[in-house]
């Protein structure tokens, strides 16, 4: 059993950063694997219920919600960029009210099950109705998954379906959730997708000189996924994430904790609602938000996607336009190449100069859209309340993009004032995608902690 970690105030610690920053006006250099040492570095409740790219560290979010600098129990915290919910799951373990908004449905589904409140006697009784059930079922529907027969064998992607079918039928959405994300981790793991790539890329045993142990190795395991043992991964991993719920269960809070938008740039009161919510309503903001084109976050959960009825071309081409940090666009999509960053703009500019209209395009509407979703989550944020940021830079076209002081220049512009900047070199692959020959690796991230007046 997962032992309880004694809580730690890191009030202090985060008064003398404040200080030297002061002093001297330098980045300090961190490392929070060290700082919040008594963390596991692999395994805590129920963070690893469901992969997804380019987690963030909860060593970050526990130093910051853990600390009387920035809120107390019951006070409110919002991540707008929520991803798979380490902010949330963290707020929601330290005693306070979590709220969350994502553009990928998947994200928003992790996140949910990551934050319930769930009976281990019902979850498991459930799934072992799940595979009796499944031995029975002969109605099942192949779920639309694009290039579903390229990514998966036939026997496969029917047994997928299977398992699919029978959890559709129960009625508890709790539960009917934790299934079909256990379900949905499955998927990844019987397809022909090279693990080690977080966007899809189908393995190729010619990478290697036929006949080598590399090659040989790659062409049992796609003998292998032919005709893999689905029933029994399902089994494996909704076990597996059946102990992490339990052990969550022991801890959990009576604290508010959900996913209540689709949009960062027009936060609701609920998932799916019309109503905003309201100003100043949040006492902390803590978010990692996207990089311009950095992770194809759509694309890499487009199986998963397939799982949870979001998987067709058109839903997917649908999801891609409202991710922040995009590069697709349609055709009659407009726009503007100013931003109001003079830095940034002098790039854009070299870009149209030299023909490079497409990379123009994805950082002038990143950083356009950032901006809209900046002023909406200062809006929320109360009077006196902080707003930290986890940001990188990256490189378009060669050129360093220096996407944490843009982002700074819009947080100043809607009236918060900077009281620390960090860095903490990146010692997880999850954020280091190099999208094209001209990209290059995130190999470092700013915290950026900032106050509204």
């Amino acid at each position: 059993m997962q032992s309880k970690i004694e809580e730690v105030d890191y009030k202090d610690r985060m008064l003398s950063f404040i200080k030297r920053y002061k002093a001297n006006g330098r980045s300090i250099t961190v490392n929070f694997r060290k700082l919040v040492s008594k963390l596991p570095q692999t395994e805590r409740f129920t963070h690893l219920v469901h992969p997804y790219p380019a987690k963030l560290l909860p060593h970050i979010p526990y130093f910051f919600i853990n600390n009387s600098y920035f809120t107390k129990k019951g006070n409110r915290v919002l991540d707008p960029f929520c991803g798979s919910g380490t902010v949330l799951l963290e707020a929601l373990l330290s005693g306070r009210h979590a709220y969350g908004a994502d553009a990928n449905p998947l994200a928003r589904l992790i996140t949910s099950v990551k934050v319930s409140h769930l009976d281990e006697k019902k979850l498991k009784k459930n799934l072992e109705k799940i595979l009796n059930e499944s031995e029975q079922c002969r109605d099942a529907t192949i779920p639309e998954i694009r290039n579903g027969d390229y990514w998966f064998s036939e026997s496969n992607l029917r047994k997928l379906a299977t398992l699919k079918r029978v959890i559709e039928k129960i009625r508890d959405e709790q539960v009917r959730n934790f299934f079909t994300l256990s379900l949905s981790n499955v998927a990844r793991k019987v397809s022909f997708a090279d693990p080690r790539i977080s966007v899809p890329v189908r393995i190729n045993p010619l990478r290697f000189k036929k006949g080598t142990d590399r090659s040989l190795r790659l062409v049992k395991r796609m003998s292998e996924l032919e005709d893999a043992d689905v029933f029994g991964k399902f089994r494996q991993i909704s076990q597996d994430n059946i102990r992490r719920a339990s052990r969550l269960a022991l801890e959990y809070k009576d604290v508010d904790c959900e996913v209540i938008a689709s949009d960062a740039r027009y936060l609701t009161r609920s998932l799916f609602s019309s109503e905003r919510m309201p100003k100043n309503s949040v006492d902390l903001i803590l978010t990692s938000p996207p990089y311009a084109g950095a992770q194809k976050y759509i694309r890499a959960s487009s199986m998963n996607l397939g799982m949870i009825d979001q998987g067709s071309s058109e839903r997917l081409r649908e999801l891609e336009s409202q991710n922040i940090g995009r590069e697709s666009f349609r055709n009659s999509e407009g726009v503007c190449f100013e931003t109001g960053v003079a830095k940034a703009d002098r790039i854009i500019k070299e870009l149209l100069d030299e023909g490079k209209v497409v990379r123009a395009k994805i950082v002038s509407t990143y950083l356009r859209e950032m901006r809209e979703a900046i002023e909406e989550s200062v809006r929320v944020l109360k009077s006196g309340g902080y707003f930290v940021m986890i940001v990188g830079n990256n490189k378009v076209a060669g050129r360093e993009f220096e996407t944490q002081d843009y982002l700074s220049n819009y947080l100043r512009s809607a009236g918060l004032t900077l009281e620390l900047k960090m860095i903490d070199d990146i010692k997880s692959f999850g954020l280091m995608t190099k999208r094209n020959k001209t990209a290059d690796i995130i190999s470092r991230e700013w915290i950026l902690v900032f106050r509204k007046r």
